[in-house]
């Protein structure tokens, strides 16, 4: 799989609702949502996007959507 660019990245979010929340899902096996952190660009031009706060357990629709649902917790 290639690298997600910036420019991939803004594609994608313009097909989407501008007035939509954005979470950040982590951990497939045991799935939770963040709030988006800072947003910054280090000198070799890679952008990071830092998690916020700790929502709670993703979604089992989001967890379908993102092709998690076929994880399992151990």
């Amino acid at each position: 799989m290639d690298e997600m660019t910036v420019a991939d990245l803004i594609e994608k979010l313009e097909r989407m609702n501008p007035e939509a929340k954005v979470r950040l899902a982590t951990q497939p096996n045991y799935p939770f949502e963040y709030t988006i952190g800072e947003v910054t660009e280090t000198e070799d031009g890679t952008c990071w996007i830092a998690e916020g706060e700790q929502q709670g357990y993703l979604s089992g629709e989001a967890q379908e959507a993102l092709g998690w649902s076929s994880w399992s917790r151990n």
